[in-house]
């Protein structure tokens, strides 16, 4: 399973809907990724951008369906997910990627 960084930013209408009642978003967010069969790592509010951000562990086609779920509840303007990977990863890759560059013929060469 991948590790996900999802950023989903609220409407207007869900801050409206939050003051009138408040509530941890973090138990709803969470109860979907369970649902869903992600695991959540995290989920935090970014005072930056009025977004919830999570850390979830899950699969592109599970992260498809939350996004899928959430979108159409007409709480979140937009969504951004970055799939993450370990530094040990993303070391592997560059030795993996040094082995086989010499073979990529780029167009401006």
């Amino acid at each position: 399973m991948a590790l996900y960084l999802v950023r989903s930013r609220y409407t207007t209408t869900a801050f409206q809907g939050m003051l009138a009642a408040p509530s941890d978003r973090g138990d709803a967010a969470k109860a979907l990724f369970k649902s869903l069969g992600l695991k959540t790592h995290e989920v935090l509010f970014s005072i930056s951008n009025g977004s919830i951000v999570c850390l979830i562990e899950g699969t592109a086609e599970q992260i498809t369906e939350a996004q899928m779920i959430t979108m159409a509840s007409g709480a979140f303007q937009e969504i951004q997910v970055e799939e993450l990977v370990s530094t040990k990863a993303m070391r592997s890759a560059m030795a993996n990627a040094g082995t086989k560059a010499a073979k990529y013929k780029a167009p401006n060469k």
